[in-house]
């Protein structure tokens, strides 16, 4: 940020966006000029412009003049973007989104949480500790939070910075951690990466590039994150329910919708844990959390009482309707890693039937893991397909949610194809029953049809 005064001008692209979004109010609350544009309007581009931004709808060159100092744009940002045309004709200076995160957080003792799966909660997490222990942390997590006002990060004058760091497009190498935490690496963006051993190395980089003395906490049960671990010249904490991590989860139970276990190390026992959240995958997220706390020596019992209060982040398996013995979840999952523990902590509740409305994520993402995501899926007892939700990628021939549909036939599945978004809405309202679970499953607009859903139900 020293490269930048008070007087300049930043423009986002796409500062409707989760990431965007919290970089840009960082910057408006900082007393600068801050404008951008986005596809469409919606309550993040609301809540920046009664803060004072300037946003545009739509991508325009027009929107871009001689007045902005620097121009934002993230990975998502094509070349041929007509306002990054123009900022590189008009000689404006235009910054990857990581690297202008970087120059916000690299001078603070920064806490980066990587990881293919469990990242956004496990930032949330350890923001919160940080903020219950008095450090006043600046945060910055890519999904919205109840405890930053609804929004995606929080502005907090302490030294302590708590950050995402996204390993799509390679991103969170411009970070320089003081504590690397690594909740798993699974095969995903195989648009970026070429394969599982290119993900791999590239954690290891981002270990690699941290700070001098710094931690990285890891969990010890990720065979992909161990096949690197032990080369790394840092001080290491490993977690998880193996035997052989340094910290280690026991006596895990699951009532209800509250977890409960203890930690053990080498010579202390941290008894009677509480989260409200569900599944196996949210205990590991809260001992990376725990292991933070012990790193900043904050006391066992601050991190219990933070943790048990915990909300869980929008959209990560978000319980949005408890009613008439009926529960209808929110669930941003859409890798089969992802679906599989979010379905497997439903289980543990003890629900009679679990019927989930799945939109499949990208065309690559179904094209490289169709199989993976039907066999994960196929953990419900029924199951309703919607089309693919394309994001940034263009149609690729022959790729469609009937390859998942297909797969989930051979597994004896009750499944059921749908495109039309009433439809889908009309057979839940016509087959649902008391004891009934139903989650709207991936990282698309199947949120919006939860919503619609929702309003049929309660004027049912």
């Amino acid at each position: 940020m020293s490269i930048l005064t008070k007087k300049d001008s930043i423009y986002f692209i796409g500062i409707g966006g989760i990431g965007m979004s919290g970089l840009a109010e960082y910057y408006l609350l900082g007393g600068y000029h801050v404008s951008g544009s986005d596809m469409a309007e919606s309550h993040i581009t609301k809540r920046l412009k009664e803060l004072g931004a300037i946003i545009h709808i739509g991508h325009s060159e027009n929107n871009i003049s001689s007045k902005i100092d620097t121009v934002v744009y993230s990975s998502a940002v094509k070349p041929d973007n007509p306002e990054m045309k123009k900022a590189r004709e008009l000689g404006v200076r235009t910054i990857r989104r990581a690297e202008m995160l970087g120059e916000v957080v690299n001078d603070k003792y920064l806490i980066a949480v990587s990881g293919t799966h469990g990242k956004t909660t496990t930032t949330a997490m350890i923001g919160k500790l940080l903020v219950d222990a008095g450090l006043d942390p600046l945060i910055f997590v890519g999904g919205n939070v109840s405890l930053f006002d609804g929004g995606a990060s929080r502005f907090g004058s302490g030294e302590y910075a708590v950050v995402e760091a996204d390993e799509y497009d390679r991103s969170f190498l411009a970070l320089r951690p003081d504590i690397t935490v690594i909740t798993n690496i699974d095969e995903d963006h195989l648009d970026i990466y070429k394969n599982l051993d290119d993900i791999k190395d590239t954690f290891k980089l981002f270990c690699e590039r941290s700070k001098y003395g710094a931690y990285i906490i890891y969990c010890g049960d990720d065979n992909n994150i161990k096949s690197f671990a032990g080369s790394l010249n840092r001080e290491k904490i490993s977690y998880g329910f193996d035997d052989k991590n340094y910290l280690k989860i026991i006596d895990y139970t699951a009532e209800s919708n509250v977890l409960n276990f203890s930690i053990l190390n080498s010579h202390s026992s941290y008894k009677d844990i509480k989260l409200n959240l569900l599944g196996r995958h949210n205990a590991l997220n809260s001992t990376a959390c725990f292991a933070v706390s012990k790193v900043l020596k904050i006391s066992f019992d601050k991190y219990k009482e933070s943790i048990k209060n915990f909300e869980t982040v929008d959209r990560r398996l978000q319980l949005i309707y408890d009613k008439n013995g009926i529960k209808v979840y929110d669930d941003y999952a859409h890798h089969p890693v992802e679906i599989s523990a979010s379905l497997k902590g439903l289980k543990e509740t003890g629900s009679k039937k679990i019927i989930t409305v799945f939109q499949p994520h990208l065309f690559t993402r179904t094209r490289d893991f169709y199989r993976e995501i039907a066999k994960e899926l196929s953990i419900a007892d029924e199951i309703i397909l919607m089309d693919i939700y394309p994001a940034r990628e263009k149609s690729v021939e022959g790729i469609t949610s009937e390859l998942i549909f297909n797969e989930l036939i051979k597994l004896n599945s009750l499944v059921s194809l749908i495109s039309k978004r009433n439809k889908i809405i009309e057979k839940l309202l016509s087959n649902i029953k008391p004891n009934d679970t139903i989650v709207f499953q991936g990282a698309g607009d199947v949120t919006n049809l939860g919503s619609e859903f929702l309003k049929k139900l309660e004027a049912k």
